[in-house]
């Protein structure tokens, strides 16, 4: 099972950020997330929600609590409509994955 260290540090090098950028958009050290990966600290609450936001995962799934795979997506400045569009866009295509996966109609696209 991984730490929170282990998930801060695998979403940060899958999105191509070093320590220090990370650090300064979290507002810390370079120090306190080279700590915060290596488990030797933990993140506050406040500091957990900006990982969690610059990262685009959950803090459940940083807890090892989420989805596997599950992604986060900032919809904040979206109007309701916008919001609606993307859900039902989101189950339109866990629909069609769900019929390719059950052998239902339809082969590759």
């Amino acid at each position: 099972m991984n730490t929170l260290g282990e998930q801060i540090k695998k979403y940060r090098i899958s999105i191509r950020m070093t320590q220090a950028d990370f650090a300064s958009r979290l507002g810390v050290t370079g120090a306190s997330v080279s700590a915060y990966e290596t488990g030797t600290r933990l993140p506050s609450y406040d500091i957990l929600v900006k990982v969690s936001n610059i990262l685009g995962v959950s803090t459940d799934t940083l807890l090892g609590r989420g989805k596997a795979g599950a992604v986060t997506v900032d919809v904040t400045g979206l109007t309701e409509e916008q919001r609606h569009l993307i859900r039902s866009t989101v189950e339109i295509f866990q629909q069609y994955n769900a019929l390719r996966t059950t052998g239902g109609e339809g082969g590759d696209p």
